[in-house]
Parts: structure tokens; sequence; C-alpha cells
């Protein structure tokens, strides 16, 4: 079985990439994607590496890496028009991107089985459902906002982390399953011991659109020492103490590094999580080893012990003592720490993940 997983990057992350890397015009595509991957954004190659230990073929494209993906087409004589950005805007409206003519010739060359989509992709629904006759399975993820514009209406199957996507998938008629998120346990040892310097830290996006959490990372900045990482710090009033004690972005390995300098690293799900624990900080800050705070969720209790695999806090005054009080109780902080690693890297690893995605699969072929 073959699989071809499609994934989507962010755009200010793949910017940060190329300028850091001015010679990787010279690579050719195998290389260049083997790098890219290397840096350990999102999933990265997750779930292909995972497929191939346990004996399938599989591989991810990027498909709004336009960098790679052209060095992809221009290697392999795909001929193709490409159009500015403002004529791109209007075209997707009637379902056509110059970006598509690339993905479906490397379908075409590809031949998968399954077609697994990340969420967040370029892709249009009257492409997607082009794509249909060419797979025996088209499968998609999704762990947050659902596009407006998207209807799944091509896709054989929606996994996702939140019980409530699954009702309202059933709604519309069309089929869906629970499926968690994870962590990638090579990244341990790719980082390698790291010793904390940060008292506490906030390690993700903010912006106004992060209702819940811009709130609640300003209040807590005003209490606590916390360090923040990540996009959004120009979302924050400059004289805020979250403003000056924001780091900038931090991306791929760079992120999960700090998640390992971090004794106390925070966790905030944003409305769209509903009563659910669903997102990869859950997995990530874990697997690293820090201590993680998490909001109270209905579903953790499946995921990791309260209060003995992660810290829980259900409002802002108890995430303040709480944080305070790990900071001032090293034994007990340390303990939540390493059972909260060991639970990860027992059941929630990539590894563990795919052949539940296995198992899922072969249910729908």
């Amino acid at each position: 079985m073959n699989f071809l997983i499609l994934d989507n990057y962010y755009r200010n992350f793949l910017s940060s990439f190329y300028s850091s890397l001015p010679s990787i015009g010279e690579m050719d595509f195998d290389s260049h994607r083997e790098l890219l991957m290397g840096q350990r954004f999102g999933t990265s190659d997750a779930y292909s590496y995972n497929l191939k230990k346990l004996g399938y073929d599989a591989q991810e494209i990027v498909t709004n890496d336009d960098i790679l993906q052209l060095k992809w087409a221009k290697e392999n004589q795909i001929k193709f028009i490409k159009t500015p950005e403002s004529v791109n805007r209007v075209f997707n409206k009637f379902g056509y991107n110059w970006r598509y003519g690339i993905i479906k010739s490397q379908i075409e060359k590809i031949k998968p089985d399954i077609l697994y989509i990340q969420e967040g992709n370029i892709l249009s629904d009257k492409f997607i459902s082009k794509l249909k006759p060419m797979v025996k399975l088209i499968v998609g993820q999704v762990a947050s906002s659902i596009p407006s514009y998207r209807t799944y209406e091509s896709y054989d199957l929606v996994l996702t982390p939140l019980p409530h996507f699954i009702e309202r998938f059933s709604k519309k008629g069309i089929k869906s399953e629970h499926f968690q998120l994870a962590f990638d346990e090579r990244v341990l040892k790719e980082i390698g011991p790291t010793e904390p310097i940060f008292n506490s830290t906030f390690v993700g996006g903010i912006s106004k659109v992060h209702t819940n959490r811009y709130e609640l990372i300003n209040t807590l900045s005003e209490r606590t020492t916390l360090e923040l990482f990540g996009y959004g710090k120009d979302s924050l009033l400059m004289d805020s103490k979250a403003y000056i004690r924001h780091h900038g972005d931090a991306w791929g390995l760079e992120m999960y590094r700090t998640l390992a300098k971090s004794k106390i690293t925070l966790n905030c799900h944003e409305s769209i999580a509903g009563n659910y624990a669903s997102n990869m900080r859950l997995f990530e800050a874990t697997g690293m080893g820090t201590c993680l705070i998490t909001d109270w969720k209905d579903n953790l209790p499946n995921i990791f012990e309260p209060d003995i695999e992660v810290a829980i806090y259900r409002s802002l005054d108890e995430l303040v003592e709480k944080v305070n009080y790990l900071l001032e109780n090293e034994a007990e902080r340390a303990k939540i720490s390493k059972a909260g690693q060991k639970r990860t890297l027992k059941e929630h690893t990539f590894h563990n993940r795919i052949k539940e995605l296995l198992n899922i699969i072969d249910d729908y072929l």
C-alpha cells in the first residue's frame, strides 16, 4: 500500500527556512525535501517515516512550498504556466491554481493508494474531486477551524481528535473517526540532553483572533515571570510585560529545544476545541520532558492523568497559583515531568498512532 501525505506549512516558517539557506537551490528535490523535513516543523515526515518502518511506501509533499514544488516540476519536465497571486485569487474561486498541475502530476507519477490530506491545505474542493478517481481512498485530517470554503464532500474519511467535529461531519453524511495527534520521538535524540533555563514558557502563536490565549498570556505575564516564544509578538502592546519577554519565532527543532529548556510550559486550547484536549502541544511538551500545565478538558483523563502526568488549571487564578507552586517545589515538578514523558513515549508517539491509523484505514478500504 502506497501513501502520499499532502501537507501545508506556515509561510513565515518557509520564509525563515529559505532565508537561512541561500544555497539550497543547488540541491536536488530529494535532498532538499530531506533537509526541510529535518527541521521538524509540524509533523514533518513523521507519517511517512513510521509508515515505512511498518513496511509501506509513503512520502510527504508540502503543497505550498513553491520553491520545492517548482524544483520537482523542473526535474520531471512538467510544463505549466505560473500565474501571479492576484490572478490566483480569481482562479481559486473556480477551483484552479497553477500549483494544482504539479500536484496532479506528482499523484500520477507516485500512484498512491491513499491520499492523506493534512488540514489547512491550499487544495480546493473542485480539485480534490478530480483526484478522487486516481486513488483508492482520500483521507483528511482536521484538528483546527474548518475553513468555510471546504465541504469535504470528496473525502472518503475525515480524521479528527475532536468528538464534536465527528458529529458535525456525520450530520453532513461524511464519514469521520477519532484520531489523536502525537509526538515524534526522533526529536529527543536530535535535540540531545538539555538543561532547563526558563522558569515558565508559552511557546506558540498569539493574536487577537486567539481570544482565550491572548487575554491569558497578557495576564499571566503580569503575575509571573512567563517567557514567550512563537509568532504574533506584534499583536501585543509594546509596553506590556508579555511583549518585553517575547523572544520571537521558534520553529521546528528550535521550538522543541525551547520546550526542553523550560521547567514549566503552558498549554491553552482555543475555543474551537470546545471541552476536548486535542492539540500538539500536549505531546510535544511532555515528550520533551517538560512539566506541562494545561487547561482542564473533559477528555483529558483519557490522555494523561491530571496533576500526576500533567498539571491542570481551571481558572487564571489557579494557573498562577500552580505555576508559582511548581517552581518552588522542584521534586513535585520533576515527578510530573517524568510521569508525563513516560506516558507520551509509551502511548502517544507517532509510531503508535500510525498503527492506529492503519487499523482505521483498513476498515474503510
